[in-house]
């Protein structure tokens, strides 16, 4: 191989790496602008929840998620602030089926994407 094959090699063999871990250095900003909800059950009786509060943008959202299991990853949706968490013991937010609420705090920053409440 002539010298300069082997350093078009090596430049391109340098290149990919560092693509490489430019391309992974998303993952140090993870939770760095608002959380997503993970939500245990511990009373194993809802069936769904309502989360109230801001968006990463700073925007009032709202949304019914369905908890089919102990613990529901709620991805997606990402939030900062105080956010209020109605639990329900049935799967479509219904007051009727009101079991009790909770109020978050989710930081902007985080260790991770994800932000645990409990029922």
């Amino acid at each position: 191989m002539s010298v300069t094959k082997k350093a078009a090699t090596t430049v391109a063999a340098c290149a990919l790496a560092f693509a490489g871990v430019v391309g992974s250095a998303g993952q140090s900003f993870a939770g760095s602008n608002g959380q997503q909800i993970h939500f245990h059950d511990t009373s194993t009786v809802v069936y769904s929840i309502r989360i109230e509060g801001y968006n990463q943008n700073g925007d009032p959202v709202s949304g019914c998620f369905l908890t089919p299991s102990r613990d529901t990853w709620i991805s997606g949706w990402w939030w900062k602030g105080e956010v209020s968490v109605t639990f329900y013991r049935n799967n479509s937010c219904s007051f009727a089926t009101y079991y009790g609420d909770t109020i978050a705090w989710v930081p902007t920053e985080w260790s991770s994407d994800w932000m645990t409440v409990y029922s």
